[in-house]
């Protein structure tokens, strides 16, 4: 699974549903990680929150995989306890749980301390980067992880020259969003293999955009432009 420079653009893995999706990037997550594993001795994956992927992991548990040399970490999330409705790690970690005492690593993000972004940052060096598989999701507005405009964190977490991995996305009080933790644009820009999983006309036109150069302002097209290894986007309608 060693990577290869772009030169055919990302592979478009269209599906009349999120199910059929949902099965077919498990199934690439399943090969991708075998080859990784056949390369490196284990695998990285870093995973995206969001209801999107949810069912692709659960998928992907089920498959017959050397668990031991499996490592998953997060992406992104919420500043919350793992009790919170809206903690991304407590939703993936569902999916996972029939298989998480057999993984060679396990990595949330947010841990309740003085410095929840040190923390995470310092934790996630300790997993190893860079990451050799990471399935993004988008929203609507083309962010991706948490890098979100509107944060005052943003420029900092989209800088080339950002030495952590991970930092703070906050946010004021006047927007009241909860405050993140996101891996910085270098850092998701490392990884060996991107897969996207959208769903939905609205990003499917935000994707598009981003790729042919119509919207260079999204995070997403930021994302696009700087990576040069393979991308394989999966999409459904809904």
């Amino acid at each position: 699974m060693k990577p290869s420079n772009q030169q055919q653009g990302p592979r478009w893995h269209v599906h009349a549903n999120a199910a059929t999706m949902a099965i077919a990037l498990s199934q690439h997550l399943q090969q991708l990680s075998h080859a990784a594993i056949a390369d490196y001795g284990s695998v990285r994956i870093g995973l995206a929150g969001g209801s999107t992927p949810m069912a692709a992991y659960a998928d992907f548990a089920a498959a017959m995989l050397p668990w031991s040399q499996v490592r998953l970490a997060l992406i992104d999330e919420r500043c919350v306890p793992l009790s919170d409705a809206q903690s991304n790690e407590r939703a993936i970690a569902a999916a996972f749980a029939g298989v998480r005492a057999q993984l060679g690593a396990w990595q949330g993000l947010y841990t309740e301390t003085a410095d929840p972004a040190a923390a995470a940052d310092a934790a996630i060096r300790d997993f190893g980067l860079p990451l050799d598989i990471t399935v993004i999701g988008m929203g609507a507005d083309g962010h991706i992880a948490s890098l979100f405009v509107e944060s005052a964190d943003y420029d900092a977490a989209m800088d080339a020259a950002a030495k952590r991995a991970v930092v703070p996305i906050r946010f004021s009080a006047e927007e009241g969003k909860t405050d993140r933790l996101s891996f910085t644009l270098p850092a998701l820009l490392q990884t060996r293999r991107v897969l996207f999983c959208i769903s939905g006309a609205d990003k499917r036109d935000v994707l598009e955009r981003s790729l042919d150069g119509r919207a260079p302002q999204y995070a997403v097209a930021r994302f696009l432009a700087g990576y040069d290894s393979p991308v394989d986007i999966f999409w459904s309608p809904a």
